[in-house]
């Protein structure tokens, strides 16, 4: 007896542990049949697994997920293989494996240089932080303005306040300069440690990631399910979380499905959880 599996990469639970706490909803979407998906989701902490889902089905998935998602959730998809590509493009944020095929990168808006699963975490925080030094230089540079025009247009001269020309180009040469300054700030972000999320509190969520995973064959039942019902909110405790599984548990097998809101959701490709393979012979 030949017995060949794909061994998951060891942060691979801890990384799906830190996106959850993040509010994110992962699911695991995959061509393996039921019972490979149901251990591989097992292992690393997913509850909602698509099995035995075509390459050409992927694409219609995530266009599906974006139409039941409401308004301002965000759709982002991992893959690094050829059948992954049309979901990457389709996705809101599409993430690939830079150790992928070639075409999934090019279809990718992200690329991970590295082939560790922990980097999307790392991307996810990357960008939070550049959208707020966006919007903390367009507050820093609108002081400059708010200040300076209403000076320039001589609303403060009774008081004999008053700005010369060269002031004003200096003010404005300050602006530009100090938003620059703040900008490349962003060179000292240093991505976080996957390890320090290894606390009392992934002990306990290690303990129920095997429990409560709702596999589904193909996407026929998702796409007819109602318009922004499919989304789950996995913001706020740890027992939230937990209680939010046992409800999905018995809403499965009353062969319904409910869910609140999400902020966002992230697709997982099995192969991004892969690591190397493993041979046993018996």
């Amino acid at each position: 007896m030949i017995a060949i599996a794909d061994r998951i990469k060891p942060t691979a639970p801890l990384t799906i542990f830190a996106l959850q706490s993040m509010g994110l909803h992962v699911l695991l979407v995959t061509g393996d049949n039921m019972k490979t998906a149901r251990a591989i989701a097992a292992q690393v902490g997913i509850k909602d697994v698509y099995a035995e889902v075509l390459p050409t089905q992927k694409e219609r998935f995530i266009a599906t997920l974006k139409e039941n998602s409401r308004k301002g959730d965000k759709v982002a998809m991992v893959g690094d293989g050829v059948n992954d590509s049309p979901a990457l493009a389709r996705a809101d944020v599409g993430i690939a494996v830079g150790t992928g095929a070639d075409v999934a990168v090019e279809a990718a808006n992200i690329v991970l240089i590295r082939d560790a699963l922990e980097d999307v975490l790392g991307a996810i925080l990357l960008s939070k932080k550049t959208v707020q030094r966006i919007r903390f230089n367009f507050l820093f540079a609108s002081v400059y303005n708010l200040i300076g025009i209403p000076v320039a247009a001589g609303v403060f001269l009774p008081f004999g306040i008053s700005l010369m020309p060269w002031m004003a180009s200096a003010a404005m040469a300050l602006s530009s300069v100090s938003v620059v300054m703040s900008s490349l700030l962003l060179r000292n972000y240093r991505k976080p440690d996957i390890q320090k999320y290894d606390n009392p509190e992934f002990i306990l969520w290690s303990m129920n990631k095997g429990k409560n995973i709702n596999v589904h064959r193909g996407i026929d039942n998702f796409e007819h399910t109602p318009n922004g019902s499919f989304i789950s909110s996995l913001r706020g405790s740890r027992l939230a979380q937990i209680f939010s599984g046992a409800v999905s548990a018995v809403k499965q097998q009353a062969s319904t499905s409910f869910y609140d809101k999400q902020k966002a959701s992230l697709l997982l490709s099995p192969n991004s959880l892969d690591d190397e393979m493993e041979l046993h012979v018996v």
